[in-house]
């Protein structure tokens, strides 16, 4: 399939935010393709697409394997939102011992749990959780499809 182009240029839809162009297909079939995806017209925000609140929104890359069982892997990027309220099974990122971490939240009557989705981390419960300092719920998750497949099953080999 060297040198075929699947999808023409032509076929996308063009959008321009600020400085940078995107070309968004109108749908990408993840089973068969749909023969009713030729008539639509797609335009994509990508600051819309990733943020509800922009001024209250950053950006971070997640940094070990706490979080590997809800498929958050090293180096993604996580979407953080400073203006949404946590409620439970949210993931949330939080000042703790002098850095920032990201845990799933659990809270059952008066006591907050911060799940780590690796069993090779307990959960932890927060002993003050009037001092426990939210700073956002992830909102979005950027992913790199070849990242996590590498630190999952080491280098990756040709197979090709």
């Amino acid at each position: 399939m060297e040198g075929h182009l699947l999808v023409s240029k032509e076929s996308l839809a063009e959008y321009k935010d600020s400085e940078i162009s995107y070309f968004i297909a109108p749908g990408i079939a993840c089973g068969f393709p749909s023969p009713a995806t030729d008539s639509l017209e797609v335009r994509l925000s990508i600051t819309d697409f990733f943020t509800s609140n922009p001024t209250a929104t950053f950006f971070g890359r997640a940094i070990g394997s706490s979080l590997e069982g809800i498929g958050i892997f090293e180096n993604d990027i996580l979407v953080i939102d400073r203006s949404l309220r946590p409620v439970n099974n949210d993931i949330i990122v939080m000042a703790y011992e002098g850095g920032f971490t990201a845990k799933k939240v659990l809270k059952e009557g008066n006591h907050v749990f911060l799940i780590s989705e690796n069993q090779n981390y307990p959960p932890v419960k927060v002993a003050d959780p009037d001092n426990l300092i939210v700073w956002g719920v992830v909102s979005k998750i950027i992913k790199d499809p070849r990242s996590s497949v590498k630190s999952r099953h080491g280098p990756i080999r040709k197979v090709i």
